[in-house]
């Protein structure tokens, strides 16, 4: 995918997503390097969604020649906007380390295992827990996980 195209989706993701109060229709801030076109950073980022919920974003990252994500140190945390503890924050504790590590989700003070890597724990996975939340959808954490 490389970090152009994971930029694009997530304009994509931000732009069509009804839960966005408001819907940004403006480009997100992730920074690429012109010295590194295969590095992305998305720091602190904050959106606002309906009922008061926020999504708190964090997600670093690095894409090897080919397009495939090798390391990241991300998070996607989803709460109230007054919230102490997250309504569920999927995360491998924002350090930047092979996507092969694993990933989990904190829910209220709970840290339940998610995937055993990370490389689907993105952008579009957390926007589908979002929407999950919105129609009372189960969870994959609330599944079992993988």
């Amino acid at each position: 995918m490389g970090a152009y195209k994971y930029a694009e989706l997530i304009d994509r993701l931000l732009n069509s997503c009804e839960y966005l109060d408001p819907r940004p229709m403006v480009q997100r801030k992730v920074i690429i390097p012109e010295a590194n076109p295969n590095a992305f950073q998305w720091d602190k980022e904050v959106f606002t969604f309906r009922d008061e919920k926020i999504l708190k974003v964090k997600d670093i990252g690095l894409f090897d020649s080919d397009g495939n994500m090798v390391e990241r140190g991300f998070s996607y945390d989803f709460r109230q906007v007054s919230g102490i503890h997250p309504i569920f924050r999927i995360c491998n504790h924002e350090r930047i380390v092979p996507v092969s590590e694993p990933c989990h989700v904190h829910v209220g003070l709970k840290e339940l295992p998610l995937f055993s890597d990370s490389t689907k724990a993105t952008f579009d996975y957390a926007i589908h827990c979002i929407k999950n939340f919105y129609n009372q959808k189960p969870q994959d954490w609330e599944k079992g996980g993988e």
